[in-house]
């Protein structure tokens, strides 16, 4: 897979594993770098693609994931049978898939959509529709090629095993995006995620089980404008972590998708380590009244799992059980405390994870909502119910701290006390019920905050980012807002109605705009702007080249030219296969292998950026 944004600059587009093999060849026997090596954590694997097809595979992984193109849509991995061999021997886990993604719009893709009437209707034109169904069509190449490898390998049912597979979505800024290629529009996000969406479906359509996204926050929010909600219960794999174990704790990092990342991408002997995080258990906590605790009862739910968890109680028995299924329940009538337990959870795949429950037994616990905000015109008459869970019957308040601006009532209604100036008002108080149930509760309101809404990224060419313009919102106002621009203005400027333009040509680069947004009642805020300005693919132009290729071997040549960029394609005459395995913009390396029996002489060797543009070569074999 590609490199995450910000990891390794100077090869921000290139596959991890060639950058790490390079690297390695510097410093230790080109024989010993090839020949792999053994891992032994149960969660810990790697995944490779089409630039592993000449390099020895890592040796007894504990799982495998394997590319099925060969780096982008509607193409395919040429050794990827091979591969998922290798991904079946693994002695932990099942093999994953994962998928190329991008959506080059109709000017730059060969296989865009035309009359196509389903899933969605599609003239041709740059539309939702038309990019929903390439994400649909590009899922159906992408399983496909699946199922033509499971079938070369011997499956007694290709299909159903690609479809029981675990797949991934490989979202990187190193493909072709509308919203890069065209600058970011709301046309631009609304095509560049229905994409993304097209493809979820069409998997989902086929029986595919098991479908995440792999990605960086960075490069998520380039593509899709960062929105999570669309995508909210897909897994998220995330590149970028340097060792192991901050490979670990980033199971604990905020997913890019706002549901649960599954699995960390890091350097690991040369290839692309990845680190599988555990089960995610819920819940993990809850309350009960003293007179409900004898008949408590609740359910253990654990994610990112394949087939039935198993729970395994450790401690908190016996006031609380907790039985293979996942089900909790009470010894009987528990008196007012703080109860606890904790156990193990796995599945038949080998995944495995921890739980840990608490019983709060006698607690009122404060439910939604803990805040509020709101015009400092509307304060006057501002109101809000407050709610408790594990009570029995009614609950009664009483306020201890907040009034007069803020009063609680005894039944937990919330009002103003008038008209409040801008600032931060908290209401704090107790709560308990009939049997003696007891808890706390506070309450926030913000008055006259201002909240900023999208635009809050953009991207650009340079050589559109003259005529750039966008327009910045903001919610929680009463009328015309006023923007005061504190930083950025010699690149970006911000008018007083909110209006972003540049002031001219921007060479590549990010370009940030900072300032305070007021309206006429006092309301008051902040705004933040980021303008990503990013440099177009150039036609490519090879200019000479070093080394020749060799009958029965591989060998890596040098091609120097300009424009090699986005891991380009090389193809030559039958009989022969080329492979790119690092480009810088100036030289191309690819490596070559020739068939032992083809003859000497001179041949050509044709590149091809993802966009389609491609220039030739001419080389010797000798």
């Amino acid at each position: 897979m590609l490199l995450g944004l910000g990891y390794v600059k100077f090869l921000l587009t290139k596959p991890l594993a060639a950058v790490l093999v390079a690297a390695v060849l510097l410093v230790i026997p080109t024989s010993t770098a090839l020949v792999g090596a053994t891992v032994t954590s149960s969660s810990t694997g790697f995944d490779i693609s089409f630039p592993q097809c000449s390099e020895a595979l890592p040796l007894a992984p504990t799982f495998g994931v394997v590319g099925v193109n060969g780096g982008s849509t509607f193409t395919t991995n040429r050794c990827l049978a091979r591969e998922l061999v290798w991904a079946k021997s693994a002695v932990g886990h099942t093999p994953s898939f994962y998928a190329n993604t991008e959506n080059p719009g109709p000017t730059s893709a060969a296989n865009w959509p035309t009359g196509q009437q389903t899933p969605r209707i599609c003239s041709g034109a740059n539309t939702t529709g038309c990019s929903y169904d390439y994400g649909w069509n590009s899922a159906r190449v992408a399983f496909a090629n699946a199922v033509s490898s499971e079938s070369t390998d011997g499956s007694t049912s290709p299909s159903s095993q690609a479809a029981a597979t675990p797949w991934w979505l490989d979202v990187e800024t190193g493909n072709l995006w509308e919203t890069i290629e065209y600058g970011r529009t709301a046309a631009s996000d609304a095509n560049d995620q229905a994409m993304l969406e097209g493809m979820l479906a069409s998997f989902n359509n086929i029986g595919v089980t098991s479908v995440g996204i792999y990605s960086t926050p960075s490069q998520w929010k380039v593509i899709t404008g960062g929105t999570g909600s669309t995508f909210p219960s897909v897994p998220a794999w995330i590149p970028g972590f340097a060792t192991l174990a901050s490979a670990q704790a980033g199971c604990a990092s905020q997913s890019f998708l706002g549901g649960r990342v599954a699995m960390i991408q890091y350097p690991s002997l040369g290839y692309d380590g990845d680190y599988v995080c555990g089960l995610l258990n819920t819940p993990v906590a809850t309350s009960v009244a003293v007179a409900d605790s004898a008949t408590f009862n609740d359910q253990l739910i654990s994610t990112n799992s394949n087939g039935v968890v198993s729970y395994v109680q450790t401690s908190g028995s016996p006031n609380l059980t907790v039985g293979a299924s996942g089900i909790v329940t009470t010894s009987g009538v528990l008196t007012p405390g703080s109860y606890i337990t904790t156990g193990t959870t796995s599945d038949p795949s080998g995944d495995t994870g921890s739980f840990a429950l608490t019983l709060a037994v006698g607690t009122l616990v404060p439910g939604t909502p803990a805040s509020a905000s709101v015009k400092v015109s509307g304060s006057a008459t501002f109101n809000d119910q407050l709610n408790v869970t594990g009570s029995d019957g009614a609950v009664t308040y009483v306020q201890t701290s907040g009034s007069p601006q803020l009063t609680v009532s005894a039944s937990g209604f919330i009002t103003t006390s008038g008209a409040l100036s801008a600032g931060t008002y908290i209401a704090t108080g107790t709560t308990s019920d009939l049997t003696g149930d007891t808890g706390t509760f506070s309450f926030t309101l913000k008055v006259g905050t201002l909240v900023q809404r999208d635009p809050i990224t953009a991207s650009v060419l340079t050589v559109a980012s003259s005529s750039f313009s966008d327009q910045l919102s903001v919610g929680a106002n009463l009328g015309a807002v006023t923007y005061t621009q504190v930083s950025g203005s010699a690149h970006l400027s911000v008018s007083s109605s909110g209006l972003v333009t540049t002031s001219g040509a921007l060479s590549a680069g990010t370009y940030i705009a900072t300032g305070t947004t007021s309206d006429l009642t006092g309301d008051t805020g902040t705004f933040r702007f980021t303008l990503v300005s990013t440099t177009p693919l150039v036609p490519p132009r090879a200019t000479s080249i070093n080394g020749h290729a060799v009958a029965g071997k591989s060998v890596s040549l040098s091609i120097h030219g300009t424009g090699f960029y986005g891991h380009p394609s090389v193809t030559s005459h039958a009989g022969t296969t080329a492979v790119a395995t690092r480009d810088t913009g100036k030289v191309l390396i690819v490596v070559v292998t020739a068939s032992p029996r083809s003859r000497n002489g001179v041949f050509t060797f044709t590149i091809t950026l993802a966009n389609g543009e491609s220039c030739t070569i001419r080389y010797n074999q000798r």
